[in-house]
């Protein structure tokens, strides 16, 4: 019996670059609570990101896993917090100078306005696509800052073989963070052996459920973990062909509200 549903975003909740989810979305996710199953987030984005994309409604995401496990929700209270070392970003940020059009972002986890990323070393010019895609409030700083940081990303404009090898290169620089790609030349940095997967039976024995009570939908490489791990794993077309391969169902495309209209199946049958 499904009790928790878990869901990415990007790629898979809301296409690519779309700024919102729909409100057939926000009511199909209402109608599987009222059904008495838990709905949650398994995603890379943090609260400020998130109450942009769930047009300032932070119930969607009052449990769940935010920040690629890096904060674990439960009922509105954060249950765990990890933060990502300074120096060592500012190691991988070094590199990346060596690398044309490649930068580092960093999240910091308290700054006024809330989406404020700084890019490193960036050119405005290098930032504006990825404004466009990710929806972020990008700023040019030389140097990561003396501050908390709760995320950090890795942005390549030049193509997909200069990605790779500036990461052969940044698992050797900085040992200490592990790189999960969830979209083309776009790259997360997550402390080592810490990931939606690893994440998830901490929220499930937050939560008192087993993982064949848990279903999870995505799309994208950094959700093949948890697809792996549960009972129920669903993944949207268009999926990575990892992801596609970890799901036991698969369903239509973000674009079409697919999420949605699974939801909505599960409310009913309930």
């Amino acid at each position: 019996m499904i009790k928790l549903v878990l869901s990415d975003v990007d790629g898979t909740l809301i296409p690519l670059g779309h700024g919102t989810v729909t409100q057939r979305t926000l009511a199909a996710i209402k109608a599987v609570q009222d059904a008495g199953v838990r709905f949650g987030l398994a995603t890379g984005r943090d609260v400020p990101e998130l109450l942009g994309q769930f047009r300032g409604q932070a119930w969607p995401f009052a449990t769940g896993i935010l920040s690629n496990g890096k904060k674990i929700m439960v009922d509105g209270e954060l249950a765990r917090l990890t933060l990502l070392s300074n120096e060592s970003l500012s190691r991988l940020a070094e590199l990346a100078r060596e690398y044309p059009q490649t930068f580092v972002n960093v999240y910091p986890l308290e700054v006024e306005p809330a989406d404020l990323v700084y890019c490193i070393g960036a050119t405005e010019e290098e930032i504006a696509p990825w404004k466009g895609t990710f929806g972020f409030n990008g700023v040019a700083i030389p140097k990561v800052p003396d501050t908390q940081i709760i995320g950090a990303t890795i942005a390549c404009n030049r193509d997909q073989q200069t990605l790779d090898d500036f990461l052969k290169r940044a698992r050797e620089v900085c040992p200490c963070f592990d790189y999960a790609q969830p979209a083309p030349q776009w790259c997360d940095v997550l402390p080592k052996g810490l990931n939606k997967g690893t994440a998830l039976p901490m929220l499930l024995d937050a939560l008192g459920l087993s993982h064949d009570e848990a279903m999870m939908f995505g799309d994208a490489d950094n959700d093949v973990a948890i697809l792996l791990s549960v009972e129920h794993s669903v993944v949207v077309a268009g999926a990575t062909p990892a992801a596609s391969a970890a799901a036991r169902w698969h369903i239509g495309p973000a674009e079409d509200d697919s999420v949605a209209q699974a939801l909505e199946q599960i409310a009913k049958e309930k």
